[in-house]
């Protein structure tokens, strides 16, 4: 059975795994996170279940995946990340299977996932007789390939295939390529647990319509017991944290018509608006990031400001005293801003248009303004406001000033399981 703990941040999600699996000794776990410092603290709570790391340099082969499936054939209990997840063999969800593993996943994995390779290449594998392509889906159909230059796209087959699209213009644009994650990764443990925030926004959500994967959604309830608050798993309850009532305290957004007014038009600040901006606009941009640093913000400093663009316009954007302040506009799970108390996000989020396409051919719906919810709300706890503490946010687009807004109020009125 698969279910999903949709709670917001600070709700107690891991803590609550920390619970059931400390409760449930008798199981076999495998946690997945982002990131490692989660997966030394899923070691440390749960000192009796005995957690391993995968480690490349282990005694009897020189991977991470070797060291996992002789983990799991061993039933042991494994902490590990998403990436190394993503990795795993069928021959090692075989053996999933027949260990009756529990999954926990910490923050939803990414169903598709861009892979840089040329399409002469691909086809120079089809042509080998490796792999099969039927419909713009590469399949690997022989695994006895003794050569280099493709051993890494040959492995990575052994457990997903490769999707090829095509940008707007198919004479001209070249195909991009991307990794389809197997529902057997889900499918092969005898429950799974997904720990996140804003589900119906993440791809992992499509994931499981897409392969008609049921799942339920569970809450938390929060108990006391010895001076110390105990986190569990509900079916129907549901623990609100006390900063949701006042959170719109918690984030004060910049309020200023001079410097949202680039950002007025619905698909402003979007990456196709810039692609066609002019210099004018960009400088204008330019200006009023530096503005709201260096001016409205005037207290603040560059070790306590963030902000984020799209990759290809961030040289365009960068000024002086926040260049080294930039971070991804997708940013999950670290701990390294949790200090960071100013906030720029200069864009407009959509979902890339190559994934939107694989959904609708699937057909599948996307809801785009979830999409962008959940983006910029896991950026945003980046910062300290996940440790309780005011944050300012300037969000010149008003499409994302919208969205953020509109969430702020359904927690106001009580919709923090939305």
């Amino acid at each position: 059975m698969i279910y999903v703990c949709d709670a917001i941040m600070g709700q107690g999600k891991s803590s609550s795994a920390i619970t059931y699996m400390n409760e449930h000794a008798d199981q076999k776990f495998i946690y997945i996170t982002p990131y490692l410092e989660e997966a030394k603290r899923i070691h440390d709570a749960c000192r009796e279940l005995h957690f391993v790391e995968p480690n490349k340099d282990w005694i009897h082969g020189n991977s991470k995946v070797s060291h996992t499936q002789e983990l799991v054939m061993q039933g042991r209990n494994i902490a590990t990340t998403h990436q190394a997840f993503k990795l795993y063999t069928y021959a090692m969800l075989d053996a999933v299977r027949e260990q009756e593993y529990t999954l926990i996943i910490d923050e939803s994995v990414e169903l598709l996932e861009q892979y840089e390779i040329e399409e002469d290449d691909v086809e120079l594998l089809v042509a080998g007789g490796y792999v099969e392509r039927e419909d713009d889906i590469y399949t690997l159909v022989n695994d006895n390939y003794k050569g280099k230059k493709f051993m890494d796209v040959l492995r990575l087959m052994r457990t997903r295939q490769l999707m090829r699209t095509r940008g707007s213009n198919v004479d001209t644009d070249s195909p991009f390529f991307y990794w389809i994650l197997s529902p057997e990764l889900m499918t092969s443990f005898k429950d799974v647990f997904i720990l996140t925030y804003l589900f119906k926004g993440q791809s992992m959500y499509n994931f499981l319509q897409m392969y008609d994967i049921p799942y339920t959604n569970i809450g938390i309830t929060r108990d006391i017991k010895n001076d110390e608050y105990i986190y569990r798993f509900s079916e129907n309850e549901q623990y609100i944290p006390d900063y949701v009532g006042h959170i719109r305290d918690m984030i004060k957004i910049v309020d200023d018509k001079k410097l949202n007014a680039i950002g007025m038009d619905e698909n402003a600040l979007s990456l196709n608006w810039f692609s066609k901006a002019n210099k004018e606009d960009i400088g204008q941009l330019k200006r009023n990031t530096y503005n709201v640093f260096r001016n409205i913000w005037n207290e603040s400093n560059a070790a306590d400001r963030m902000w984020a663009t799209f990759k290809d316009v961030k040289e365009s954007i960068k000024g002086r005293g926040y260049s080294d302040s930039f971070t991804v506009l997708n940013q999950r799970a670290t701990n390294e801003l949790r200090d960071r108390l100013y906030l720029a996000y200069i864009c407009n989020i959509y979902m890339n248009v190559n994934e939107k396409k694989f959904f609708y051919k699937h057909g599948l719906s996307v809801d785009e303004e979830a999409y962008a919810l959940s983006t910029l709300v896991q950026w945003i706890w980046r910062s300290a406001i996940r440790d309780g503490k005011k944050i300012h946010l300037y969000l010149p687009s008003s499409r994302m000033r919208r969205i953020l807004n509109d969430w702020i109020t359904s927690l106001e009125e009580g919709g923090a399981d939305d």
